[in-house]
């Protein structure tokens, strides 16, 4: 890519973070639905041709918004490095950086993530399907014998990644009292004696 292409890129993308910071921060001061583009384009300091080129209203700009937010996050999370080893015929996993990924990525965008569960209904549960895939994923490939599950793998998934939300939610609430490792250390020790023993899933002390 040429020098003016890179600029150009990140023009686009510094504009479209304006943008919507702008959203975020007229959500929390005025609702969703009070909100105008005149608002958002005048919190952002761009004109309407600008507002116009990267999004056609504002519910699609906050569609959009939130989809790029849980795409970054599925792709931090996954980039993290699992703790994975045969034991015998089994393996043993270890979760713990996945979920100090998704804490600390939670951390960083926490302005976004408290306005988005506070005031736009609908999100949690947007949040909560991206979750309960992943959750299914994890469990589809750390266990390939059906018989060892005590219970349906999308039963597991789906009441895992709700109480997952309300523990994000909790912490948000709570203006992010603890730490990410505290976080992900916690919720490993809740997982190891629930849904991974439920599974069939052993958990690696390391």
């Amino acid at each position: 890519m040429s020098h003016s292409g890179r600029a150009m890129d990140r023009r686009i993308k510094r504009t479209r973070q304006a943008i919507q910071e702008a959203l975020v921060s007229l959500i929390a001061e005025k609702g969703f639905d009070s909100l105008t583009i005149q608002d958002i384009i005048e919190r952002a300091d761009i004109n309407r041709s600008t507002y116009y080129y990267h999004y056609e209203d504002k519910q699609d700009l906050l569609q959009q918004s939130i989809r790029e937010m849980l795409e970054q996050a599925v792709t931090e999370i996954e980039s993290a490095t699992n703790s994975v080893q045969a034991v015998g015929t089994s393996l043993k996993y270890n979760p713990m950086p996945r979920f100090i990924c998704l804490f600390e990525h939670i951390h960083r965008n926490r302005e976004f993530y408290r306005v988005m569960v506070g005031h736009v209904p609908g999100f949690i549960w947007k949040t909560v399907e991206m979750i309960k895939e992943h959750i299914l994923k994890d469990i589809t490939l750390l266990n390939s014998d059906p018989q060892k599950l005590q219970v349906p793998g999308p039963f597991l998934a789906h009441y895992s990644a709700g109480a997952l939300m309300m523990v994000i939610k909790g912490w948000l609430d709570k203006d992010l009292p603890y730490s990410a490792d505290f976080m992900a250390e916690q919720l490993t020790k809740i997982m190891r004696s629930g849904l991974y023993s439920v599974a069939g899933i052993q958990l690696s002390d390391e």
